[in-house]
């Protein structure tokens, strides 16, 4: 379950949870006609030349595309220009490796043209929602004046975070301004789900990046959280901004005054509005690796096999055990240099550290030497085993309400038997070899 590809996703995009925007080059030049906005750019009137929407782009086929993205579309009919503000920007280099682990990833506001836009996200096969906005002519000239000034070299660089300042929270403070504080007034009600279940329900469907998620992600994403929270997720804020309502010379109008989308992606099913429940499958999965370690240990351990049976036995359960210290003593120390050494706060605290214990890295070497029927490094593989086991036991009474809550059952249903199994055969095997 935790294979090689699983754990490239958990230390590569992990933490891309609620951004998927690459940098898609340099700006196309300004285009004389705008081909794809004379059909969906209103028509102002001669006083209020600017037209405002924002743009919503599903999810893509990447890990980093995951979650969508937000931009905000400026149609200008005096200037015949169509430009797109994109906060989601970044460059790819040696150093982004380093700062990504760190958390301390600099993004940026860039502007691009409408067309093209368009035809990068065609191409990826992601759909394309807008929204045009209710704003006063004054209030969209406040707005792109503070967007082109946002996109000066000196200013459109900022720190980037997945949960609380990415490419979706720019666009929704940017137009919670514009708007005079109604979009965050709106959105004090309680969320539909946490930061974990948004980022769980948005990658249901590619289980490597989801299974590192589930494990990365501490007890920070859990918290409640209100609308507001929640709209890192550019979806929700889609449906932010259309419960809105703003004042107008005829009484108040919706926020949103029109809702189209540009592009229907193909054969793309939309992401599931709550995440799986998957607690069942984790714990069979569990049993599964639990069972494969006792069937292991019994054959290494019963004296009426042929011997041959035996050390076959004995050799499948110490290379079994090395690779599962290897991979589960990696995660466990992952997660240990995450919290200390990294800026990433929503794996801060993290207490499937304890389901995934650093020292079960012990098992790499111990596994060997329980494959060559050597009793003293199988006893101190049972110990390490045990202290593993234990760590999970205690996993499991934090259920109880000692420290903050995190939503783990899934991973507990999964650690918990394969744990019991890796100890119970470790203990057939040294008795064994002690009646020996």
């Amino acid at each position: 379950m935790f294979g090689p590809r699983a754990l490239g996703v958990l230390a590569a995009v992990v933490f891309c949870a609620a951004s998927n925007v690459v940098a898609r080059g340099a700006p196309a030049a300004p285009p004389k006609a705008v081909a794809r906005g004379d059909s969906a750019a209103a028509v102002a009137p001669p006083d209020d030349p600017l037209t405002i929407y924002a743009v919503t782009f599903g999810p893509g086929d990447h890990p980093f595309f995951k979650f969508g993205h937000d931009a905000i579309w400026i149609h200008d009919a005096d200037g015949g220009t169509d430009k797109v503000y994109n906060f989601g920007t970044f460059a790819f280099s040696p150093r982004v490796i380093v700062d990504f682990l760190h958390g301390r990833m600099t993004y940026w506001l860039s502007v691009s043209y409408l067309p093209a836009v368009i035809a990068s996200y065609e191409r990826e096969n992601r759909t394309i929602d807008v929204q045009e906005l209710t704003l006063a002519p004054q209030a969209k000239r406040e707005l792109r004046a503070r967007l082109d000034l946002n996109a000066r070299p000196e200013n459109r660089d900022y720190k980037y975070d997945y949960f609380l300042d990415n490419c979706a929270t720019r666009v929704r403070d940017a137009i919670d301004l514009a708007v005079g504080g109604r979009l965050r007034e709106s959105a004090r009600a309680p969320a539909r789900l946490s930061l974990r279940g948004q980022a769980l329900r948005m990658t249901a469907d590619y289980w490597p990046l989801y299974v590192a998620l589930d494990i990365v992600l501490g007890p920070d994403t859990d918290r409640p959280i209100d609308r507001w929270g929640e709209m890192f997720i550019p979806e929700e804020l889609a449906r932010g901004l259309a419960a809105v309502t703003v004042a107008a010379p005829s009484g108040p109008r919706p926020l949103v005054k029109e809702a189209r989308a540009i592009y229907a992606a193909v054969d793309r099913p939309p992401p599931l509005e709550t995440p799986p429940a998957r607690g069942g499958l984790f714990f069979v999965v569990g049993c599964m690796v639990g069972l494969c370690f006792l069937g292991l240990g019994w054959g290494a351990s019963r004296p009426r096999l042929a011997r041959p049976a035996r050390v076959a036995c004995r050799v499948a359960l110490g290379l079994a055990l090395a690779t599962w210290g290897l991979l589960t003593g990696f995660v466990g120390s992952f997660l240990v240099y995450v919290w200390g050494f990294t800026d990433h706060v929503v794996a801060h605290h993290n207490q499937n550290i304890l389901l995934f214990a650093p020292w079960a890295l012990a098992l790499a070497l111990l596994g060997f030497g329980v494959a060559f029927g050597s009793p003293r490094m199988g006893r101190a593989a049972r110990g390490v085993a045990t202290a593993a086991l234990a760590a999970v036991v205690a996993a499991c009474a934090l259920k109880l309400g000692v420290v903050r809550h995190q939503e783990n059952g899934a991973l507990l249903a999964f650690a918990l038997p394969a744990w019991i199994g890796v100890r119970a055969s470790l203990s057939l095997v040294v008795r064994s070899w002690a009646r020996q």
